[in-house]
């Protein structure tokens, strides 16, 4: 008797029909497979055939070419003229190798060509994260990225990566695999391989290395610009202690003699030379490379073959460059022998001009360290964002009378250098004589809260301090995020982030990498920003600048607490440029000296070279938006107003009158209080809206900072 099939019979033949299906189809599936396995083996035959002996003085590195927004080169990035030397693993020393493996691949002996368990972390952190954003390689990729693939982040880059690694180690031993990188891999300061950079930065041997020195050279690999030493040596020291304990982890130091090399002075035996880089805008250069760096990792720059479309413009760089080298001369008798000078297109937040010091290549005051990205007190600089945050929320108008004399803010003693005041004076006025102690009125009356917060949304990102002297200039900012803020007023409330790269092309001429059209974010009104600009724009005539164009500015000058001066500034801007300068006194070893230069010095020096060398086309100025009125029902008709927003009869702020005991504050206030600064520059003819008592002659230091 036939018995029907049963239920689960059924379902069984369900699971065996698709492999009944493939094996009629073998010979097809068969032909496929062999297809692209022939296909594979011939490419990556044809990738491999001119690898380079590992035993040949070879520099696999391409170039990564530099161009500014017009193409123009910048600078040519190659490993011609940069320092290589080739070493064997026995001129290596005791602790270089095991230094960069316990860096980038501590199993490198016990796996592979691949290390699955990286692999598999690597995976693990894209899907959470959803991007390719680790790595997960091993030293044999890593001489893969470096000398044979383009800096493209993908799937099949990655699987291209893995066969050939796998073939490298077919044909190489792993001394030789290790050898390789050791003498290919970028360190930076135009060092190539272990020994050049044992050379370039120590002035030593490779076999000679410490284990601290050696530690802190593999830190370097992973990113050789971000942990630069001149510019970020904290964190290439975190890098070297991470390194040091690596080696313990591997066997290959013993806990005493890691303790040993993490207490070595590593700093104190740098002895890192200019490198003989010829560049257009080195400072520049140096953050676009970090910038790939972090687009792509450290082997774009290592494996080169970029063509980089910047935002720079090398006409206005060159006037730049020589504003700050002929300021600086202007203002040498005064101290100062270091600037910087950043400027930017206002409305798409192009980098224009990037200047990071007065001489990249002069030892003598840290040429290499750049100071557009070092934290420094932007002093009374810092006090538009005040005004604009009380004016904006309408707790004043410019018409507020605000009183210019001595003070207590709730302990806290704000001082111009005269020691003195103006007395009772408008706010426009206070801000264009720049006087200190309206300033913290204005602060305390809109809290210090409220204006940290709007100069963070205009791109203020270091920590500011919530006391009240921050509103006289108080908290270290760099002069890039200054900038940004500035920005803001100059393109009238709307916010674009500042940007270096415009396209970066591989080795193909195809484009790896293009910047998308900025988008803007609202942070002020047109009137609001133009509330700032219409009091900032007669800032250059008080202050008898000389400038062969309308721009609106602002200076400051920074206090040490005893009357000293660490820096100066001027920011100006107007619709077609925001520029930013700093000058100051460095030294080679990071600290530096006081100056005797006021930020209105800085105006008449390196800021009037460098606004009247800009282009003629950049002469345009604003119309007034819609939203400004000029007086407040028909009075104080010298004053412009928020149409929504003014007062008929301004007053003296009754919560910010002087007293001479303490006064509630909304913040509380660094300990340290201002004191009067160096005797002033002369004195500018006054231009005021109304009559008002004679203004101190020179804009104030704004507040005490420690003595480099």
């Amino acid at each position: 008797m036939v018995t029907a099939p049963s239920g689960r019979g059924g379902q069984q033949a369900l699971w065996v029909r698709p492999f009944q299906w493939l094996w009629a189809k073998r010979a097809w599936v068969a032909g496929v497979v062999g297809v692209v396995f022939l296909a594979s083996t011939l490419y990556v035959l044809w990738v491999v055939h001119d690898l380079p002996d590992p035993s040949q003085d070879v520099l696999a590195a391409g170039d990564v070419v530099v161009l500014d927004r017009n193409g123009k080169l910048i600078e040519d990035w190659n490993p011609n003229g940069h320092y290589h030397i080739n070493l064997g693993l026995k001129d290596i020393g005791p602790y270089a190798a095991n230094a960069v493996l316990a860096a980038e691949d501590r199993n490198f002996y016990s796996h592979g060509a691949i290390d699955p368990a990286a692999v598999a972390r690597a995976v693990w952190v894209d899907i959470t994260t959803r991007g390719l954003n680790e790595g997960g390689s091993t030293i044999t990729q890593q001489l893969v990225k470096i000398q044979l693939l383009t800096p493209t982040k993908s799937i099949n880059r990655k699987v291209q990566e893995i066969a050939l690694a796998v073939v490298i180690e077919q044909r190489y031993s792993k001394d030789q695999v290790l050898t390789m990188y050791l003498n290919r891999v970028y360190f930076g300061h135009g060092a190539y391989g272990l020994g050049a950079a044992a050379k370039t930065y120590f002035n030593q041997d490779a076999k000679s290395l410490t284990a601290a020195q050696a530690a802190f050279l593999a830190g370097l690999i992973q990113a050789p610009t971000a942990y630069d030493p001149v510019q970020h040596y904290d964190l290439a020291r975190e890098r070297e202690l991470y390194v040091i304990q690596g080696m313990v982890s591997t066997g290959k130091l013993s806990p005493a003699d890691a303790e040993k090399a993490t207490s070595e002075d590593v700093k104190a035996s740098l002895k890192i030379q200019p490198t003989a880089r010829q560049s257009a805008a080195p400072h520049f250069v140096d953050h676009v490379l970090a910038k790939l760096e972090s687009m792509f990792g450290s082997a774009a720059i290592q494996q080169g073959g970029l063509t980089v479309h910047t935002t720079l413009d090398l006409t206005i760089q060159q006037a730049a460059q020589q504003a700050v080298a002929d300021g600086v001369k202007d203002l040498s008798s005064s101290n100062v022998n270091n600037s910087a000078l950043l400027a930017a297109n206002p409305k798409t937040g192009e980098i224009l001009a990037w200047v990071g010091s007065a001489d990249y290549g002069n030892d003598a005051i840290a040429g290499q360290f750049d100071v557009v990205l070092s934290r420094r007190q932007p002093g009374s600089s810092f006090k538009p964002y005040v005004y604009e945050a009380a004016l904006r929320d309408k707790k004043i108008t410019w018409a507020t009378i605000l009183h210019d004399r001595l003070t207590n803010f709730n302990g806290y003693m704000p001082r111009d250098f005269d020691n003195g005041g103006m007395g009772d004076i408008p706010a426009r006025t206070a801000l264009l004589y720049s006087r200190n102690i309206p300033a913290v009125e204005v602060a305390r009356m809109e809290g210090m809260s409220n204006v940290i917060s709007l100069a963070q949304q205009m791109g203020i990102k270091s920590r500011l301090d919530p006391g009240l002297s921050t509103s006289i200039g108080g908290s270290d900012v760099t002069l890039f995020e200054h900038l940004q803020g500035y920005e803001v007023f100059a393109n009238q409330g709307q916010r674009v982030d500042l940007s270096v790269i415009r396209q970066v092309d591989g080795g193909s001429g195809n484009a790896v990498y293009k910047h998308d059209n900025p988008s803007s974010t609202t942070v002020l009104t047109p009137a609001e920003a133009y509330l700032i600009t219409g009091v900032l724009k007669d800032y250059q005539n008080q202050w008898g600048f000389g400038w062969n164009r309308q721009m609106a500015s602002k200076t400051g000058t920074s206090d040490n607490g005893r009357g000293g001066i660490p820096d100066s500034w001027i920011m100006a801007y107007s619709p077609d440029i925001a520029v930013g300068v700093w000058v100051g006194n460095t030294a080679p070893d990071g600290g530096g000296g006081l100056i005797k230069a006021y930020g209105e010095m800085v105006g008449k020096s390196v800021m009037k070279r460098f606004v009247n060398a800009l282009p003629a086309n950049m002469h345009s100025w604003y119309s007034q938006p819609a939203g400004i009125t000029r007086g407040c029902n028909g009075k104080d008709t010298e004053y412009i107003f928020l149409a929504a927003g003014c007062s008929s009869t301004p007053t003296a702020l009754p919560t910010a009158s002087p007293s001479p005991s303490p006064s509630p504050s909304p913040s509380p206030s660094p300990s340290a209080n201002p004191s009067p600064s160096p005797s002033p520059a002369p004195t500018p003819p006054p231009a005021s809206p109304s009559p008002i008592p004679t203004p101190s002659p020179s804009p104030p230091p704004a507040t005490p900072r420690p003595t480099p």
